[in-house]
């Protein structure tokens, strides 16, 4: 029995070193927590759950809870939502004679016991982590202790891993219409162009500006003009010409085109911007101009010609050789 302790502590020590050492993607950090206490427990299943609106949902999944990843639970109904609510470590020896579980989940993913345990940083719950088996009974005190002893670790890199997550994700996008921003669309450019290249797939960027922005924001005000490019920005990425939209500065819009020539590029901008126009952001309703490219191995180059393009297509509008932004 001594031996067998000191195999679970030595067990513990590498996983706890081995969760401290990964990196921080938020994914791979909960399948390496759920695969290790799964193991830890001689558990059928792990699942690392996450709390959604009155709902707890299978955000991973290994062992026997595989299937059933994205399942969702009624925290009022569930163990786990119990565990959140308590905010301590709940265990059931036997789901079948347990009020507090929702037998009917129980049956559907086997689990005849469990350990659900709140994963908690700086007093606020990220998470819980379940351990499940398929036998009553299968759990003991040395099971509760070794998750015990993994939790502030666990809850810790959680917390961690999706601060980081966030921040990426806010460094590379909008905040005012939650598209791409520039910088995401410069690292996003070089990749598809490198891509078209190797495989000799044909890529179109569009550039497009809104007409008559500017009198927008002179006559009604920034928070109209804001209106607007919120819902420019929902016009354009609802149009399903293609995922990669980015606002790129001002009431600038690209839009990245895989697979795809620059004349049907230039029909798809185009239905793009009848689409603005009859979406009518503002009373008159707003148009929009657009310059296509191909892209042949340069990403600056396909930009800059995507803009003369623009430019060129504003001049026609303005009757002019300079044109305003806008």
């Amino acid at each position: 029995m001594h031996g067998d302790r000191d195999d679970r502590l030595l067990a513990i020590i590498r996983t706890q070193t081995e969760i401290a050492a990964s990196d921080l993607d938020l994914l791979a950090t909960m399948e390496l927590i759920a695969e290790r206490s799964q193991e830890l427990t001689r558990a059928s299943g792990a699942v690392l759950e996450l709390a959604e609106d009155d709902e707890m949902v299978y955000e991973v999944t290994t062992g026997d809870a595989t299937p059933y990843l994205g399942m969702r639970l009624k925290q009022s109904a569930s163990l786990s939502g119990q565990c959140i609510a308590e905010a301590r470590l709940l265990r059931s020896d036997d789901t079948e004679r347990d009020e507090r579980v929702d037998v009917a989940a129980c049956r559907r993913v086997n689990a005849a016991s469990m350990i659900c345990v709140p994963l908690i940083h700086r007093r606020e719950v990220v998470g819980v982590l379940k351990v499940y088996s398929a036998l009553a009974h299968n759990f003991n005190d040395d099971d509760v202790e070794a998750l015990e002893l993994l939790t502030d670790l666990i809850a810790a890199h959680i917390s961690h891993a999706t601060s980081f997550e966030i921040e990426a994700h806010d460094c590379r996008h909008d905040a005012l219409t939650g598209l791409a921003n520039r910088r995401a669309y410069e690292e996003r450019l070089a990749v598809e162009v490198s891509r078209a290249t190797r495989y000799d797939q044909p890529l179109s960027l569009c550039l497009l500006d809104l007409d008559g922005f500017k009198a927008v924001n002179d006559e009604l005000g920034h928070p109209a003009g804001d209106q607007v490019l919120r819902g420019a920005a929902r016009v354009i990425d609802e149009s399903r010409v293609a995922d990669d939209v980015f606002r790129i500065g001002g009431d600038e819009f690209a839009i990245l085109m895989p697979q795809t020539g620059p004349a049907d590029a230039r029909l798809a901008a185009q239905r793009i911007a009848d689409a603005l126009d009859d979406a009518q952001l503002v009373s008159g309703g707003i148009g929009a101009s657009f310059g296509v490219a191909a892209t042949h191995g340069d990403p600056e180059h396909a930009h800059a010609s995507a803009d003369a393009e623009l430019i060129a297509a504003k001049d026609r509008l303005y009757g002019r050789q300079t044109r305003p932004r806008g």
